[in-house]
C-alpha cells in the first residue's frame, strides 16, 4: 500500500476514535444532567426537594434543604397544584411535607422531589403530562394529585396506571361511598383519593333564621339564592334533579331523561324567579365563583356552592348547610382529588404506591383535611370535624353523597340542560316548554 493510502487509513482511524470519545462525553454529560435543567426546557416549574430526615410531629416551618444523596438512592417525583404545595407556609402544607419528610425518614433511599403544576393551561398537570411523555419521559412524574375529570382522561389516555394488582387500599372498607366512585373508571381503581369536595348551601349564621331545607322554605324566606345557572355542565341543576331520584343513563349506559322529574326542578326554578328568589341576573353566571362573588358583596343572601370554596374563603358569619331539596332528604354532588401512579418500572411504581398509601393513611389524614379547606374522604377522617360547627350537617350530607356525572355525560346533557334553565329564569318560555326542547335536543324529534 502506498504512502498517501495509509496515511489515509491512519487519518480514518484517528477520526473514528475521536468521534467515539465525543459520544463518550455527550453521554456523560446527559446522565450527569439536573432533572430540573431538564424540566425548565417544559415548564417554570422548580423542584421542591424533601430531605431525608424524620420529624415526628409536623413542624411550624418544616425545611426544604436538599438532602445530600444516598448511594443507590432513586428519585420520587410528586406533581402538585398550587393549593398543594408542601412550601406554601400554611399549617396543611407543613403537614404534607413533614409527612413526606417521614416516608422519607423510612425509606432513606427514596429522595423525593415535588413540582408544583398550574391546575390547567400550557402548563398544566394534564398538558404537562402529554407534553412530558414524549419530549422527555426521563421526568415523567412517579405520583401526581388529579382532580376527577383530570383524572378521567388522563386514564383513558393512558397517562396513569391502573392500581388494582399492586394495591388493596380500595378494599378497605374505611371510605365515603363517593370516595370509592372517584377512585374507579368503570371497573378499575385509578387511584386513591385524599381530598374531598361537596356542594353546599351557604348561608349568614348571624341571624336567626335557620338555612332553609326544602324548596318550599326557600320560596318562603324570599331572598336571593346565587348559584352558577349558565354553568354548561347545569351542576346544580342536576344535583336537584338526582335528588329527585331522577336517572342520566340507563341500564345500557345510554343517556336517559325522566321528563316529570326534570319538570318539577323547571317549575321550581319558575316558581323562585317569580319570588325573586333566582332573578334574571343569575344567568350571568357561568362559574361558581362568579355566583360565589354575588354572595360575598351581598348581592345574594344565600349561595349554592362548593364546600372548597366556603372553607377557603374568607367570609364572616358564614356557614354550611345541605343543599335544599323538595322533601328535604339529603341529597349531594361530590368531586375530589386523587394520587395517581405513573407509569414506569415495576420497583418504581410499588414505592409511589407506598408513598400514596402512606399520605392518604387515616392517622395523618384526618388532620390534614381539617386543614386544607377539603373535606375527608374516610369516616374515620370525621373524627377531626367533631367541635366544627356544621359537624352534623357533614355528618349526614357526606355518607349521602353521590359523584358528580362523568365528563362525556356532562358535556353532552350540560348545555342542553343550561340553555332549558336560562329560558325559564329569563322568563322567555314555560317549563313544559323548555323541557320539549331540552328533550328533542337530545334524542331529536
Amino acid at each position: 500500500m502506498d504512502k498517501i493510502g495509509k496515511k489515509s487509513q491512519r487519518s480514518i482511524f484517528m477520526k473514528l476514535i475521536l468521534g467515539f470519545g465525543i459520544l463518550i462525553l455527550l453521554v456523560m454529560g446527559i446522565t450527569s444532567c439536573n432533572f430540573s435543567d431538564i424540566q425548565g426546557l417544559l415548564s417554570p416549574s422548580s423542584p421542591t426537594e424533601i430531605p431525608s430526615v424524620s420529624p415526628a410531629t409536623p413542624t411550624p416551618n418544616p425545611s426544604a434543604t436538599p438532602n445530600v444523596p444516598v448511594l443507590g438512592s432513586e428519585t420520587l417525583i410528586l406533581w402538585v397544584p398550587p393549593q398543594f404545595d408542601p412550601l406554601d407556609g400554611s399549617t396543611a402544607s407543613n403537614l404534607f411535607l413533614s409527612r413526606l419528610d417521614e416516608f422519607s425518614s423510612r425509606r432513606p433511599q427514596t429522595n423525593i422531589q415535588v413540582r408544583v403544576k398550574e391546575l390547567s393551561g400550557e402548563y398544566g398537570l394534564l398538558e404537562s403530562l402529554r407534553t412530558t411523555r414524549i419530549a422527555a419521559p426521563i421526568i415523567m412524574p412517579d405520583l401526581i394529585a388529579l382532580p376527577r375529570p383530570l383524572m378521567e382522561q388522563a386514564f383513558l389516555e393512558g397517562l396513569v396506571l391502573p392500581l388494582d394488582e399492586i394495591t388493596e387500599v380500595m378494599d378497605e372498607k374505611d371510605w365515603f361511598s363517593y370516595a370509592q366512585e372517584l377512585a374507579r373508571i368503570g371497573d378499575q381503581t385509578a387511584g386513591i383519593p385524599f381530598a374531598g369536595d361537596v356542594m353546599i348551601l351557604a348561608y349568614k349564621n348571624d341571624t336567626e333564621d335557620p338555612p332553609p331545607p326544602d324548596w318550599d322554605s326557600v320560596l318562603a324566606v324570599q331572598k336571593a339564592l346565587a348559584f352558577p345557572a349558565s354553568d354548561p355542565q347545569a351542576l346544580v341543576t342536576l344535583a336537584l334533579y338526582q335528588s329527585l331520584e331522577g336517572d342520566l343513563v340507563d341500564p345500557n349506559g345510554d343517556l336517559i331523561i325522566g321528563e316529570e322529574s326534570l319538570l318539577e326542578v323547571l317549575t321550581y326554578y319558575q316558581q323562585a324567579q317569580a319570588a325573586n328568589v333566582m332573578p334574571y341576573w343569575l344567568t350571568q353566571f357561568e362559574t361558581d365563583q362568579q355566583a360565589w362573588q354575588s354572595y360575598k358583596e351581598r348581592q345574594s343572601t344565600l349561595a349554592v356552592t362548593w364546600s372548597s370554596t366556603l372553607l377557603g374563603s374568607d367570609s364572616p358569619n358564614t356557614t354550611l348547610a345541605a343543599v335544599p331539596t323538595k322533601d328535604s332528604k339529603p341529597f349531594t354532588f361530590a368531586d375530589g382529588w386523587v394520587w395517581c401512579v405513573i407509569p414506569s418500572d415495576i420497583e418504581t411504581e410499588q414505592v409511589a404506591v407506598e408513598l400514596a398509601e402512606y399520605i392518604t393513611a387515616e392517622t395523618y389524614l384526618s388532620t390534614w383535611s381539617l386543614e386544607s379547606g377539603y373535606l375527608p374522604t374516610k369516616p374515620s377522617g370525621m373524627d377531626s370535624w367533631s367541635e366544627v360547627s356544621f359537624y352534623s350537617t357533614l355528618q349526614k350530607l357526606l355518607p349521602s353523597a353521590v359523584l358528580i356525572p362523568d365528563s362525556h355525560l356532562l358535556n353532552e346533557l350540560g348545555p342542553e340542560v343550561r340553555d332549558a334553565v336560562v329560558a325559564v329564569l329569563k322568563d322567555q318560555v314555560e317549563p313544559t316548554s323548555a323541557l320539549a326542547d331540552l328533550v328533542e335536543a337530545i334524542h331529536g324529534p
